[in-house]
């Protein structure tokens, strides 16, 4: 990942999503071990699959990198902007698609890894809003894989530091003057892509979601106040949408021990819509109630 490169960064984030839209992201090299059915180009294939988790945790050190050195660009820290490159903007879409690969087609262990490295890197400290959009596919990628966890996790923490800032906060500054709080409009960016998960997943939290609504409400700062627009906005479609939620390759366990299935062997493979179960969110009662609120 060359900065000074963006085409250098598109062409391999495009190869790699490529590749990792085809296969599932598991440890396979205990199948060695207790099948006895293998080739011997499966055998190699299980075995290097044990790689997968220094893989991913490269990639992710070397993208999290990536986004700091955005964030810390003196002329990008300072003033916030709708302008973004357009070669930046297709490397987002090529990010969020890449990471939601990976959460969404990998081993329980491999998530439980991504998850944390993710999370970590997401409370460590706040980044310039030029980044938004790799904050974005972060988040995102964590809610496809597992929204549950993933909200509690993050959630609850965000809101917190929100509550927390602005109980400190120059209520003239932040209220009547509309002073930019760069942390501030951090949080508020995680939270409004935190309640774009599964509908059904955020209603234990709706008084936690309710509480930063009502007191951010009055916050004047043109570009904060858009993001509370936009959360406000996703909120509704996640609580009250029919939307599908899954899109793994295949509907079968992908966890060791490997007796019965063997991932590798679906790699590349096409869908049997006869037996794919797709599952879609259907809003319930609590979901339409906590929406007409």
């Amino acid at each position: 990942i060359d900065l000074n490169d963006p085409k250098k960064i598109y062409t391999t984030l495009k190869f790699l999503n490529t590749v990792l839209s085809l296969i599932t992201c598991v440890d396979c090299s205990s199948a060695v071990q207790i099948r006895d059915d293998l080739t011997d180009i499966e055998k190699q294939v299980c075995l290097s699959t044990k790689s997968f988790e220094n893989f991913i945790s490269t990639f992710l050190d070397r993208v999290f990198q990536m986004i700091e050195h955005l964030s810390s660009d003196m002329f990008d820290t300072t003033v916030i902007t709708d302008e973004v490159n357009i070669d930046y903007r297709d490397i987002e879409l090529l990010l969020e698609s890449i990471l939601r690969n990976i959460t969404g087609q990998c081993s329980s262990k491999i998530y439980w890894f991504v998850q944390e490295k993710l999370t970590n890197f997401l409370s460590g400290a706040y980044f310039s809003p030029k980044v938004k959009g790799f904050v974005s596919a972060v988040v995102r990628a964590l809610l496809h894989g597992n929204p549950v966890e993933a909200l509690k996790c993050v959630l609850p923490k965000t809101c917190e530091s929100i509550e927390k800032i602005m109980n400190h906060a120059d209520t003239t500054e932040l209220f009547i003057n509309g002073k930019e709080d760069l942390e501030l409009i951090w949080y508020l960016t995680l939270f409004s892509e935190l309640v774009r998960a599964r509908g059904d997943t955020l209603l234990i939290y709706k008084p936690m979601i309710m509480s930063i609504f009502n007191r951010s409400i009055h916050i004047v700062h043109k570009y904060s106040y858009e993001i509370l627009a936009n959360a406000a906005r996703d909120l509704l479609e996640s609580l009250s949408y029919v939307y599908p939620i899954e899109y793994r390759l295949t509907i079968e366990n992908l966890d060791e021990p490997f007796i019965d299935f063997l991932p590798i062997r679906v790699w590349g493979q096409p869908v049997d819509f006869d037996r794919f179960q797709m599952q879609y969110h259907i809003p319930n009662v609590d979901e339409i109630d906590f929406a007409c609120e």
